[in-house]
């Protein structure tokens, strides 16, 4: 049985379909493309494109070249299912038409509405098991890091970044709330490395640790971040870690977790 068709942006641009993976060849195709997918469902018009792909050089002829452009993209496309009604093409501009299913943005935005469904309705176990489906769509921690576009990195690209990183900080207060310390602690530790000056993510993992009875280890974790930020931005740590650190320090029975407002 063939795997459905899949595009996906939350990582390498890749467009999968009957379990392998198209070649998109040509670095304009490629952009020309991420630029469609990330505004799925709209119709993108011709100037947007035309950003997108040559930025502050256009060409003379910025329509032809977006024409010639669209058809080596399709061309690429051509073994998909209903290639030729893919990409649409109106008098706004192009669009790519297929179902939200195929787009892994499309379903993690879809998941992260359900979670605040649930979170409205105080049913935290399904919130956090929502925003838990919608990360494991990253592949990785940059959007689209293979396709170069100035205008995406620089206009979309850190918006999607900015849902991820609040979806991170959303279910990590959320399983801690859950009770889910000991759980927590490795993913908090690798978010702490790869944010290390994230201080919601450190703020986390000193709370699990010291939940999970390792006092010791929290205390070694507030070192840390506080020489990092020391010595990379010249300040001290915000005042909820270090309310925090001062409650691990008085051996407070259950410290709070503050969340932004």
């Amino acid at each position: 049985m063939k795997q459905p068709l899949s595009f996906h942006v939350l990582g390498p641009l890749s467009v999968g379909y009957g379990g392998r993976c198209l070649d998109i060849p040509g670095a304009k195709q490629r952009i020309l493309l991420a630029a469609l997918l990330v505004k799925f469902g709209q119709v993108v018009c011709v100037d947007e494109l035309v950003d997108r792909i040559w930025g502050a050089r256009p060409p003379c002829r910025p329509r032809r070249a977006l024409h010639t452009c669209l058809t080596r993209l399709r061309h690429s496309l051509a073994d998909l299912p209903d290639a030729p009604g893919l990409i649409r093409t109106s008098n706004a501009g192009y669009s790519v038409h297929a179902s939200a299913e195929t787009l892994d943005f499309a379903r993690f935005t879809d998941l992260l509405g359900r979670a605040r469904a649930a979170g409205a309705a105080a049913d935290l176990p399904r919130e956090s098991a929502a925003l838990g489906e919608a990360l494991s769509l990253w592949r990785g921690e940059r959007a689209l890091p293979d396709v170069a576009s100035d205008s995406l990195h620089r206009d979309v690209v850190p918006g999607m970044h900015q849902l991820r990183i609040e979806a991170l900080e959303r279910r990590g207060e959320l399983e801690l709330e859950l009770g889910h310390h000991r759980e927590l602690v490795g993913e908090l530790r690798a978010l702490t490395s790869a944010h290390p000056f994230h201080e919601r993510f450190w703020q986390q993992l000193l709370l699990a640790l010291y939940r999970c009875g390792r006092k010791v280890e929290a205390l070694l974790a507030y070192a840390e971040l506080t020489s990092h930020i020391r010595e990379g931005l010249g300040v001290e740590p915000g005042p909820q870690l270090r309310d925090l650190h001062l409650a691990i320090l008085r051996d407070d029975r259950v410290p709070p977790l503050h969340t932004a407002s």
